[in-house]
């Protein structure tokens, strides 16, 4: 079963509706920007800080483009359209 990719504006509600609709389907939620701060053991204000915005989009493209789970609800951050294997990785896994 695929999953459900949610893509939108920065603070537009993508990881609450998703924490929400991940409950009422059953799925896990997946929170992309916390698996971003966990594979690189840092913040994301810190990542941008120490890399600038460019290096957090190839870092945040990296990790999207990793990710390997099913029957999720995905919340991905708001710069993702930006990464193009991320985009290309989760056409493939997940419906959106």
């Amino acid at each position: 079963m695929k999953n459900i990719v949610l893509i939108g504006m920065p603070g537009c509600g993508k990881s609450t509706v998703g924490v929400v609709l991940a409950k009422i389907l059953g799925y896990r939620f997946l929170d992309s920007d916390l698996l971003i701060q966990e594979s690189e053991n840092r913040f994301l204000h810190d990542i941008i800080e120490q890399e600038g915005i460019e290096g957090f989009e190839e870092i945040e493209n990296r990790v999207n483009a990793s990710v390997n789970v099913k029957k999720s609800v995905i919340a991905t951050g708001g710069s993702v359209v930006y990464g193009k294997e991320a985009m290309e990785h989760l056409k493939e896994i997940g419906i959106g």
